[in-house]
């Protein structure tokens, strides 16, 4: 009879124990999935690399393109010498990380959100998946996307310019064209979010304008007199004397020789 009461205290036990778990929704330790297996509930972190690319690079891509230059130090050899009003584009590398014994959650690429000191109200779009580990269009740990602004244009750059993020700045020391510093156009980037990221900057200049030929001072021409006209040489005269004429001319003669002239 005890035995009766035992099992039957004990199936009741179990009922409520059941009926517990199920209002609850909390599963037995033996019945919960692995860590691994539950839902990702942290936000991992971003890194960034800007580039400049003398060009317009287009709307979508899955590699930097050459063109594009990572020109950190605004005098470094290679920052790039951009003619004004050459077409300019902007490219943004965001690599995402995931803490050490954490599950992160996937990012929709358009939901990162890139600010630009030097583009104020121009949000930076997805312009495609550099490593897509997963092949899922999301970024997951340990990939990179890309980001563009594009349609810009170089900038004249003097001493007289006023940029919205700040600068000119004197750099290009080192550029291979050799003209030596110049005023210097530096914008950096971060990511915003989800996460805050790392700032990057990324710089170019204009080429030295040649200097203006001064055209030469026009030298008057001397002026030449003018040739003088020839003296006309009066034709001879013969003078022929008679009589009076001729004995005047004698008695004149001979009075010039009394006087010693």
């Amino acid at each position: 009879m005890r035995s009766l009461r035992f099992v039957g205290s004990l199936a009741v036990g179990l009922v409520l124990l059941g009926t517990f778990f199920f209002v609850t929704g909390v599963a037995p330790a033996a019945a919960q999935e692995p860590a691994a297996a539950q839902e990702p509930t942290v936000i991992g972190t971003f890194s960034l690399v800007k580039y400049v690319c003398g060009a317009d690079i287009g709307t979508t891509g899955t590699t930097v393109p050459p063109i594009c230059v990572d020109a950190n130090d605004p005098n470094g050899a290679n920052v790039p010498v951009l003619a004004a009003g050459s077409a300019l584009s902007f490219l943004y590398e965001a690599t995402y990380t995931c803490p050490a014994g954490s599950v992160c959650t996937p990012i929709n690429p358009i939901s990162v959100t890139i600010a630009d000191n030097q583009l104020p109200g121009i949000v930076p779009v997805a312009y495609g998946a550099l490593q897509d580990g997963t092949n899922t269009g999301v970024i997951d740990p340990t990939d990179s996307w890309l980001f563009v602004v594009r349609g810009q244009q170089a900038i004249p750059l003097t001493n007289a310019v006023t940029l919205p993020g700040g600068g000119p700045i004197q750099g290009c020391a080192n550029v291979s064209d050799g003209d030596g510093a110049r005023p210097t156009y530096v914008n950096s980037a971060q990511i915003t979010g989800h996460s805050v990221s790392n700032t990057d900057v990324a710089a170019y200049c204009n080429p030295v304008p040649l200097p203006t030929a001064v055209p030469p001072t026009a030298v008057p021409p001397t002026p030449v007199p003018p040739t003088p006209a020839p003296v006309p040489i009066p034709e001879p005269i013969t003078v022929v004397l008679f009589g009076t004429g001729l004995a005047a001319l004698s008695a004149a003669m001979a009075a010039r020789k009394r006087m010693g002239k």
